[in-house]
């Protein structure tokens, strides 16, 4: 009763809640985010500029949303989650590529949390995902030389690095193709976080069927 309750009048505050217990339990979690979409809460997809390690509530245009967390997508640790997120709290929101590179170590992060993160649309503020990951080598290159002069005292009196930094800019290339792009959301958050293969037929698919295979087991 207390559950429903809470369900029915805090609907965001609940699947918030409930969404950061089950980040790690994929089936779960996806079934929860198709949820809160069928309550007519908006669930908004991760994002290195807002989110956090656990879903979190976001204010957009005077409506309550539900912010994907960083810690429900595969290959991201807490600690690289929470380092990026203290830059972020320090410095302000990424602008860019460069930004990133100067004030995350991205050592730390580690190469595989942050093609995840480019593969599921957490950077898609820089760039589309075929670009980002071409650059991506390129990119822990950069904050690696700028992280390891830094610890050999090799700053100027302004903060930077000494020396020539290498600039990075996307390269034209063409993006990646929406299955692909719908196979590695599916492949590392466990769900369609664009849009699901069968959007287009959902309004037929609600009118001949009564309960998706999710729900058959609580339907038994």
């Amino acid at each position: 009763v207390q559950t429903g309750f809470l369900k029915l009048h805090y609907p965001v505050e609940y699947m918030t809640a409930l969404l950061s217990v089950t980040k790690h339990e994929t089936e779960k979690m996806a079934l929860y985010v198709n949820d809160a979409r069928n309550m007519g809460v908006t669930v908004l997809p991760p994002d290195i500029n807002t989110s956090a390690w656990d879903f979190a509530i976001e204010e957009q245009a005077a409506k309550s949303a539900i912010r994907f967390g960083l810690g429900a997508i595969k290959n991201d640790g807490q600690g690289s989650v929470e380092l990026t997120c203290q830059a972020r709290t320090k410095g302000g929101p990424f602008q860019d590529l460069n930004d990133l590179s100067a004030r995350v170590d991205l050592r730390a992060v580690g190469r595989r949390a942050l093609e995840s993160l480019i593969k599921v649309g957490g950077m898609d503020k820089f760039g589309s995902r075929a670009a980002l990951l071409e650059v991506l080598d390129l990119l822990m290159a950069v904050s690696s030389s700028h992280f390891r002069a830094a610890e050999a005292g090799q700053l100027s009196l302004f903060g930077t690095a000494t020396g020539v930094t290498e600039n990075i800019t996307l390269p034209l290339v063409p993006d990646a193709d929406r299955r692909e792009t719908l196979t590695w959301e599916r492949e590392l958050i466990g769900m369609y976080m664009s849009e699901h293969p069968l959007t287009p037929y959902l309004n037929e698919i609600r009118r001949v069927g009564s309960y998706f295979s999710s729900n058959l087991g609580e339907a038994a």
